[in-house]
């Protein structure tokens, strides 16, 4: 079986996956179940976040859902789960300086481009326009090193198609 890209996921695509149950939560679970047939991880995320995923559930007393996400967010067969070390930091410190980002947006760009990850599945429509691209000095262009796509219907399919055995 061939790699298949790796994707990094934002807070929101796992609030879809255990908050909802519409087709889009299918398909997210879906896509959890079906990166886990791969030998290493297909899907990326970083420590930063289960802390952002267990606010809501703090306030509102829902122990039992702060419990799943303790348990989601966790390195597994289907999950990569990235630390926020220096070099994520210095990396993330660097885009905010290059554009209007928000520290936790620039440690999750970051955390992406460190781990390798060619997507960027999220629903923030500001990350959405954003993307991290390198130059090609002899040829003055800027290749994109991590694309943005959104967790819609239509792309949650096609990333389901294209980790089909």
């Amino acid at each position: 079986m061939t790699m298949p890209p790796r994707i990094y996921l934002d807070t929101n695509a796992f609030i879809f996956a255990m908050e909802q149950t519409d087709e889009k939560s299918e398909r997210m679970n879906d896509l959890f179940a079906r990166s886990a047939l791969f030998v290493q991880p297909v899907l990326v995320t970083s420590e930063l976040t289960l802390a952002e995923l267990i606010v809501k559930p703090h306030r509102d007393g829902d122990v039992d859902l702060i419990e799943r996400y303790d348990r989601l967010i966790r390195p597994s067969t289907w999950l990569s789960v990235m630390e926020v070390d220096r070099a994520v930091l210095w990396r993330a410190g660097t885009l905010r300086a290059q554009g209007k980002l928000k520290l936790p947006d620039a440690l999750h760009l970051s955390t992406a481009y460190t781990a390798g990850c060619s997507h960027f599945l999220t629903a923030d429509i500001g990350l959405h326009s954003f993307s991290i691209s390198y130059s090609i000095r002899s040829e003055g262009r800027h290749v994109p090193v991590v694309s943005m796509i959104r967790p819609d219907i239509p792309t949650l399919t096609t990333l389901l198609e294209s980790l089909s055995p």
